[in-house]
């Protein structure tokens, strides 16, 4: 835009030389006519030039408010983005929360359920070892883990599980009766 206002004083200035000579020499030979025409024709130039000025300046500005218009909404876009980004993060916490929460239920749902099986699996052995011999029972609870061995006889009614503890060697039956005692109380508690 400003290129061309230093053209345009130069074709000015250029101007304004070439009829200053020719106006030394039109003292003598041009009439005043030619004179006159010759400032006419500048001050079209003139008048040429400064509607361009003009035009520059109103582009200029045109220019300008395009340049901050564009910075408004460039600014609008980058809070509407950062806006959506805090509400896509809020909601990925959010599901995730919820994801989690689903997860640890059915962990617990699992763990009770494993815990219903195993409890159901110790019942069906309880009720096994209860119809069993009290000598037999007592030799294989005896070789089992002690509280696998103690929970089977908690599912047992007392007088058959004390007959079978009686049939123990003593130091085994005295540490299968305690885990014994134990378990049966954490069932009573259970239950209430």
């Amino acid at each position: 835009m400003r290129l061309h206002l230093p053209r345009l004083l130069l074709a000015l200035f250029i101007a304004v030389s070439l009829s200053v000579p020719l106006y030394a020499q039109t003292k003598n030979s041009e009439s005043l006519s030619t004179i006159v025409e010759k400032i006419n024709e500048l001050k079209s130039l003139e008048s040429l030039l400064n509607k361009k000025i003009a035009q520059l300046e109103k582009e200029k500005k045109e220019i300008e408010m395009e340049r901050k218009q564009l910075a408004k909404e460039k600014k609008e876009t980058d809070e509407y983005v950062k806006e959506k980004k805090k509400e896509a993060d809020e909601y990925y916490a959010s599901v995730k929360k919820q994801v989690e929460q689903y997860i640890a239920e059915k962990k617990k749902e699992l763990e009770a359920l494993e815990k219903q099986i195993a409890s159901e699996k110790i019942k069906k052995l309880a009720k096994i070892y209860a119809a069993a011999k009290p000598q037999a029972a007592a030799l294989e609870l005896s070789q089992m883990d002690e509280n696998v061995a103690a929970q089977i006889l908690v599912f047992m009614q007392a007088r058959k599980a004390g007959a079978i503890i009686s049939k123990m060697q003593p130091k085994k039956a005295a540490s299968i009766f305690q885990k014994y005692l134990m378990k049966k109380s954490q069932l009573k508690i259970s239950k209430q």
